[in-house]
């Protein structure tokens, strides 16, 4: 019988620089930028984030919803342009 070991990823710690970082940038950036930035996951910053209860601020937000809503808007022009052109060849 053979055993196998695992290996367990032990969590690194946050060091207070990067905590003054996230509590100073989560609010307004993009929460992949800034993982990317302190180079953890995604996960481990939305866990610190919420674990110091930052949250993003009403602006930030509003200009996310905002960009969705144009995209949207412009993928509704597309389609009524393709049925438009659809039934003129009919």
């Amino acid at each position: 019988m053979s055993t196998k070991k695992t290996r367990r990823k032990v969590a690194k710690v946050w060091t207070k620089a990067e905590i003054n970082t996230l509590k100073k940038e989560y609010p307004k950036t993009n929460t992949k930028q800034l993982a990317k930035k302190l180079k953890r996951t995604l996960e481990a910053v939305r866990f610190q984030a919420k674990k110091r209860r930052l949250k993003k601020t009403k602006g930030y937000m509003e200009s996310l919803y905002s960009a969705a809503r144009k995209t949207t808007k412009k993928r509704t022009a597309k389609r009524t342009a393709k049925r438009k052109v659809s039934r003129k060849r009919r």
